[in-house]
């Protein structure tokens, strides 16, 4: 069921056009979702997809770098983009009577990038800046050592920004290939929320998407089942130890996502949750614990992550897998299934509170469900799940012969 608030036009060459009418607020989010981000790299391109979302803002054949900013920013509007390993989205936030100058803007900047190789050098600079500031952050490295350990040897398993050695070797023959290739009509999905008129919206878009190529639609690449390392050190000059224990699970595309949103209420959901009660305030071994989960259109994992002291990593990792065990084996009581259940269904709708979120939202349903979920059929849907459901998640999702352990150790500078 389609709230009648939002609509849905499949154009003939493939764009895919969302709105949801919002009467409460005068502005609007728009957003341009390309199905093509670092999961669609080539081995030798690592960082590409980055890279090209960075480089059309240095200039189009239309407009300067600081003219793509000025145009809309002039307007009391905001642009920006990034790039995830399923996709590379650019958008706007912008009063809904510029919606016009929204929409052109970005085609511009989709379609008519000038990718002078000048600038693509200084980009390289900023990005190779951008990757050292990760390394130098290690409660940043952690995650992308986790999921090179997790999916090793494969483009999911790569970090997004790419490496230096990858980045420097781009050329602007690379990042004209990978445009003409993945930035298609097949593969744009444009989804707007706030006070937008779908029908404007859509010719709009008729309008400034001439030049586009056509595509056939995205397919995910397959991952591969390659043997994850069990555990990984990585010695650092750092303080304190940084530790992942997680392991790969199903898809986005998998009903049981519903269920694990709960359950990570459940371990890491505020300072009454299982993990913050039980190892931070009970034991002081943290300060910071909590779960994750990541989500693709085949593939997934989810992680339980922890900084703390080397001299009590172990205890710390004891604890961890403790509450997974207890989660396995005990059901949920009643309070805490209600109370998580509140947790999530209170999280959402205040989130679409936010005109960015409900964009978001929208594309995300479109790509990764193909079919549009309203914010009051996922509350049905969470309505549903019960504490046999969850159980029944727990005893897949914490098996520890499945976990794999990424561990950055402190050693003297």
């Amino acid at each position: 069921m389609i709230s009648e608030n939002i609509q849905r036009t499949i154009l003939p060459n493939g764009i895919r056009i969302l709105s949801e009418y919002v009467d409460s607020v005068y502005s609007v989010s728009l957003g341009f979702w390309i199905q093509a981000g670092s999961q669609d790299e080539e081995d030798n391109e690592n960082g590409i997809a980055h890279l090209l979302e960075h480089m059309v803002f240095k200039g189009t054949h239309k407009r300067s770098a600081f003219a793509i900013a000025h145009e809309i920013e002039s307007l009391g509007g905001i642009i920006n983009a990034f790039t995830s390993r399923n996709v590379t989205c650019f958008n706007v936030q912008l009063l809904h009577e510029n919606l016009a100058k929204g929409v052109e803007v970005l085609f511009d900047l989709i379609l008519h990038g000038r990718l002078d190789p000048h600038e693509l050098e200084k980009e390289k600079r900023v990005i190779c800046e951008e990757i050292r500031e990760i390394e130098d952050s290690p409660h940043d490295l952690i995650h992308d050592l986790f999921i090179q350990q997790l999916f090793p040897n494969q483009a999911i398993g790569r970090p997004i920004q790419g490496t230096v050695e990858s980045v420097n070797a781009i050329q602007v023959s690379d990042l004209k290939r990978f445009l003409k290739h993945h930035y298609t009509t097949g593969r744009l999905v444009i989804s707007a929320a706030g006070r937008v008129n779908h029908e404007q919206l859509v010719k709009l878009v008729e309008k400034y998407c001439q030049d586009m190529g056509n595509g056939t639609d995205y397919q995910e690449k397959d991952s591969c089942n390659t043997q994850s390392e069990t555990q990984k050190i990585y010695p650092k000059p750092i303080m304190q130890s940084q530790v992942i224990l997680g392991r790969r699970i199903f898809g986005q595309g998998d009903s049981r996502r519903f269920q694990l949103g709960l359950l990570n209420m459940i371990l890491s959901g505020g300072m009454t949750s299982r993990l913050f009660h039980n190892i931070r305030e009970r034991y002081g071994y943290v300060y910071e614990v909590y779960s994750f989960s990541d989500l693709f259109l085949k593939d997934g994992l989810f992680g339980v992550y922890a900084g703390s002291d080397k001299n009590r990593l172990e205890m710390v990792i004891d604890k961890i897998y403790n509450e997974m065990t207890v989660l396995h084996h005990k059901p949920i009581p009643v309070r805490e299934y209600k109370k998580a259940k509140q947790q999530v269904k209170g999280g959402l709708v205040l989130a679409m509170e936010n005109m960015n979120a409900r964009m978001s939202n929208l594309a995300k349903t479109e790509i990764y469900e193909k079919q549009i979920i309203t914010i009051a059929e996922l509350l049905e849907i969470i309505d549903k799940i019960s504490v046999e459901d969850l159980q029944e998640l727990a005893r897949y999702l914490f098996d520890r012969n499945a976990f794999i352990e990424t561990i950055i150790q402190p050693i003297e500078p």
